[in-house]
């Protein structure tokens, strides 16, 4: 959750706009997953399912969160980094049952949780690392639709961003009657 806010936030800092900040969030996203992975199944061990598929689900994970904390400050402004700081963050991780399982949490907590991309990407990536990928669908799902929600938040944001006047349209008519003229 932190990496994929630390990239959200980043890409909207860095002023980068449409196909720009979408490559840039894809790229963090796919090396926070090596990384990660390489942390945590090859060096501690701790997660024991395919290395290629557990990279994949913590590089989807990230792209989601951060994508859609990029795609709400696209939207949003600066007011959009805090709202998906609040919705990662501090209703993300605690609401995801990541520590335990959603189902101890109280309902609709658990529910809520399971809906937000950090806890959809704990169950998938327990999943996945445990369970042979049983039980997959919902949460890949999940994660998919805030990935493609929040980059096309960032795509929609970054096409809106150009207005008519910045255009070389704008000079267009000018160069065509001085071209007569001249």
């Amino acid at each position: 959750a932190l990496a994929g806010m630390g990239a959200g936030a980043a890409v909207t800092l860095l002023g980068l706009r449409g196909t720009r900040a979408a490559l840039t969030l894809t790229g963090s996203a796919a090396l926070v997953g090596l990384a990660a992975t390489a942390v945590a199944h090859s060096w501690l061990g701790v997660i024991t399912g395919d290395w290629w598929t557990e990279a994949g689900v913590l590089a989807l994970t990230v792209l989601a969160i951060g994508s859609a904390v990029a795609g709400l400050a696209a939207l949003l402004g600066p007011r959009g980094l805090g709202l998906g700081a609040l919705l990662m963050i501090l209703l993300g991780n605690s609401f995801s049952g990541v520590t335990s399982a959603p189902q101890l949490l109280p309902e609709p907590v658990g529910m809520i949780g399971q809906w937000l991309p950090p806890g959809a990407g704990g169950s998938l990536l327990r999943s996945v690392a445990f369970f042979d990928g049983s039980a997959a669908g919902g949460p890949a799902l999940t994660l998919a639709l805030w990935s493609a929600l929040g980059l096309a938040a960032v795509l929609l944001a970054g096409r809106r961003g150009t207005s008519t006047e910045d255009a070389p349209t704008a000079g267009a008519p000018a160069t065509r009657e001085g071209a007569l003229t001249g």
